[in-house]
């Protein structure tokens, strides 16, 4: 059974996101939002963790941000589709790594 402590350190990158070839260039520089694209700072950016993407017929690294609304709306979304489709989960998160995970997104986006 996993424990808390074996969640990986960033929840959020468990997050899905949107396609990075959809996203404005603020998005994909990571000074807005990934979700509604709102101006983001240092102070409240929500780091959501390295992603390899395709772009421009490469593979590379992306590192996505968002605001704390918009990752906690997203990771409770997360934790609900997940709940929906895994028995474990609806007997006990913590039996399940990913349900594990999206808790601990939950939690890392309401710091």
């Amino acid at each position: 059974m996993p424990s808390e402590t074996e969640a990986p350190a960033n929840a959020l990158a468990a997050l899905p996101l949107p396609e990075v070839n959809s996203l404005s260039q603020g998005q994909v520089r990571g000074i807005a939002c990934v979700w509604d694209g709102v101006p983001l700072r240092t102070a409240t950016a929500v780091d959501l963790g390295e992603r390899r993407v395709r772009w421009s017929g490469t593979r590379t690294s992306w590192f996505p941000r968002a605001c704390r609304p918009c990752a906690e709306r997203q990771a409770l979304a997360a934790v609900l589709e997940h709940g929906q489709v895994c028995e474990q989960c609806t007997d006990d998160h913590t039996r399940c790594e990913t349900g594990l995970t999206l808790v601990r997104a939950v939690r890392e986006a309401r710091r």
